[in-house]
């Protein structure tokens, strides 16, 4: 049985709420749903679809089939990566559905989560096997000792065909936001971005970014900040721009990951490999 706890940002039919934020929830899927009465608004189950207001918090069970919708792209006895869905967690603090819950319950093993991408972010997520394996992925990620990967879509003509972007990136906790900075300030981090233009067409550039420093947002936010937000991107991007494309989620993927391990690791074995999703895998592609 899964979970799902979310509060709506909007008032509306509580069915029409439910079916935009989860996409792999079908009608049918819902109706049995309110049948069962295994939905509760603000802490009160309820058996049919109701007007519910924004702020509410919805409570939903179902049964789920999904984690074998959770794709393997390279595994191993010490590690496993697989392709992250949008609109899924990376890791869940209390036990909703997430990316991590999936991938152990496919595999039928315990993982340990080293790394985590955004809940729109889709792509090459790192998963350890073992405590050992999970101190080498720490130490390797704290050390900048693997070579992530991303594509962006992005809004504007980019001429600059390769950049580093230099920046300061302060979180705010409280509005779970990022702000960006081109100079040094007190609680600013550096931040430092690499770009490669791969293709511009009709006001859109699709760039191959490479994560240099890790954090949070920082992809989104440092594009935005330089004119060039993520198409999709309703946190950092034009709104307006998104509705002309009509694409909801960010156009943003972890497609390739290589390794770079001391020697001597117990996962050095892995030095050099390459993984890297294919093209036909991301669905924003072919939006250029």
């Amino acid at each position: 049985m899964r979970v799902e706890k979310f509060k709506t940002k909007i008032d509306g039919k509580l069915s029409k709420i439910i079916l935009a934020n989860f996409d792999e929830l079908s009608y049918n899927a819902l109706m049995k749903v309110f049948r069962n009465k295994d939905i509760k608004v603000n802490g009160v189950r309820c058996g049919k679809d109701l007007e519910v207001n924004a702020g509410d918090e919805i409570v939903f069970y179902f049964e789920d089939n999904s984690a074998k919708d959770i794709e393997i792209v390279y595994e191993d006895e010490n590690i496993v990566i697989c392709n992250k869905p949008r609109k899924l967690l990376t890791i869940s603090n209390d036990g909703t559905d997430s990316v991590l819950k999936r991938i152990s319950d496919k595999i039928k093993s315990q993982c340990f989560a080293v790394h985590r991408l955004d809940r729109n972010t889709t792509g090459l997520v790192v998963f350890a096997k073992n405590e050992k394996a999970k101190q080498c992925l720490d130490e390797a990620f704290k050390n900048r000792l693997l070579e992530k990967y991303y594509l962006a879509l992005v809004n504007g003509e980019i001429n600059i065909k390769n950049k580093t972007l230099i920046a300061y990136l302060k979180k705010d906790e409280k509005n779970s936001i990022v702000k960006i900075k081109s100079e040094p300030s007190v609680g600013y981090d550096r931040i430092e971005t690499k770009y490669s233009l791969l293709k511009k067409s009709k006001n859109i550039s699709l760039l191959e970014i490479e994560l240099v420093t890790g954090k949070t947002h920082q992809i989104r936010a440092h594009l935005a900040f330089i004119g060039h937000p993520i198409l999709g991107d309703e946190k950092y991007g034009d709104s307006k721009i998104n509705s002309k494309y009509k694409f909801k989620y960010q156009c943003l993927c972890s497609h390739k990951l290589i390794f770079h391990f001391e020697k001597n690791n117990y996962l050095s074995y892995l030095n050099g490999k390459v993984i890297e999703l294919e093209d036909k895998k991301i669905d924003f592609l072919n939006l250029i």
